[in-house]
């Protein structure tokens, strides 16, 4: 009899846990994708993942993608967007090229799979190691390899390491970069087709601070997002980001030099590009004291179709390979320079180049430009664009509004631009 009532109790105490099981509320949703070459479309196996949380640039989770180039992880709702590494390929996002944020729902599937695109390093050997603070770990540090003033970079994982890819053979300054730490500043040396192991110590206690105001020209002051970057791989430093509609502070600065970045949201406001040619860009040097930078915004040129909501970075779906853009006209423009880019920042269509200027001498040029009564213009109507758009894949179109200047070099100078996370596009398959 005992035994029956044993046998009872484990049946009714089963049965419960695996009621109680099914019952419990779903917390996370999940995000998968496959990582392509973008040349041949192959699956890319070992690529290294780290999803950041976007609001506050830190670290969350390390992925790796198997044979088949795939990856999966649960993740609690929130904003997030990915940095992808591996050897032989740009990193993902290039450098330069603000990430794209995405939104994880609780309970839903979010796919998001990504092309690299093969380096233009041969041979690159590549350098890796482990950030630590009193010997434990530090997730989230940038760690960048300088060398001739070119920076390469990766940022460390969950458990501290970081892995620098494609770096042409030489002699590397390697620092770590995140709010409230310093960084030795150790030299690595690389060589081709090779590894080399480079740790990074930090210590705590980094208390330099960046102060000022921001002036919103020719529009209404509202909240924006203020963040530090690196001056050569103009990626956010990790813990330097702040928010606000006119005075702003950034504490727990390590000493060196940034730029300043504002308005990374989709807000309808952009740092003023006349200012940065007037000013330069808004750099800062910090050496453990308190700094004061001061710079200005401006209102965006506001794009109507297509493009995705501004409160999400999905991109919309168009039908057509040579989809019509369409923008709102922008006060004071004299002509508007379109520009498209993939989903890894390289410009396939229009932007600026370099040539001859106004005065003679070399410098920007813009490249496919539209006349300020228009408005609206068809994918590649020059014939121009580098390749055609393909079924599938996602793509940015950004305008630039120009206003002729003699008193520039180059006879103009650009007073607005649509935001960095507008106009994105998916082709239909």
């Amino acid at each position: 009899m005992r035994n029956t009532n044993l046998m009872m109790l484990a049946f009714v105490l089963l049965v419960a846990w695996g009621c109680k099981k099914d019952d419990e509320p779903v917390t996370t949703g999940v995000l998968s994708g496959t990582i392509t070459d973008a040349d041949t479309d192959a699956a890319l196996d070992g690529v290294r993942i780290i999803v950041m949380e976007s609001n506050t640039n830190a670290p969350v989770k390390s992925l790796t993608t198997g044979a088949d180039g795939a990856y999966k992880t649960e993740l609690s709702g929130g904003s997030y967007y990915l940095k992808l590494y591996r050897q032989g390929y740009d990193q993902v996002p290039p450098k330069g090229m603000s990430p794209l944020p995405f939104t994880v729902s609780v309970g839903t599937d979010v796919a998001k799979p990504y092309e690299m695109n093969p380096s233009a390093v041969q041979n690159g050997g590549y350098v890796k190691g482990k950030v630590t603070e009193a010997g434990t770990g530090v997730a989230g540090v940038l760690v960048v390899a300088e060398k001739d003033g070119q920076g390469y970079s990766a940022v460390t994982d969950a458990a501290g390491d970081y892995y620098i890819y494609n770096l042409p053979a030489g002699s590397y300054a390697l620092k770590g970069w995140i709010s409230g730490y310093s960084s030795e500043q150790p030299t690595v040396s690389v060589t081709t087709s090779a590894e080399s192991t480079q740790n990074l110590q930090l210590s705590r206690g980094a208390a330099g601070s960046v102060s000022g105001t921001v002036t919103f020209l020719a529009s209404n002051a509202r909240e924006v997002d203020i963040t530090l970057t690196h001056p050569l791989t103009k990626e956010a430093i990790p813990g330097l980001l702040t928010s606000s509609s006119q005075n702003y502070s950034i504490a727990n600065v390590p000493a060196g030099t940034y730029i300043a970045r504002a308005s990374y949201q989709n807000d309808e406001r952009v740092v003023d590009p006349d200012w940065i040619v007037k000013n330069g860009e808004p750099v800062v040097n910090v050496d453990g004291g308190a700094v004061s930078l001061d710079f200005s915004l401006t209102g965006s040129v506001r794009l109507t179709t297509p493009t995705n909501l501004a409160t999400t970075t999905e991109p919309i779906e168009v039908a057509s390979a040579t989809p019509r853009f369409t923008w709102a006209a922008y006060s004071s423009t004299s002509d508007y320079v379109l520009e498209v880019s993939d989903a890894n920042g390289n410009v396939i269509w229009g932007g600026f180049g370099i040539g001859t200027i106004a005065n003679g001498t070399t410098g920007p040029v813009k490249k496919v430009i539209v006349p300020s009564g228009q408005t609206s213009a068809d994918y590649n109507f020059d014939g121009s664009a580098l390749r055609a758009l393909e079924p599938g894949k996602v793509y940015r179109w950004k305008v630039y509004a120009s206003k002729d200047d003699n008193k520039e070099n180059t006879g103009w100078k650009l007073i607005s631009v649509s935001e960095d996370q507008m106009g994105l596009i998916r082709l239909a398959e």
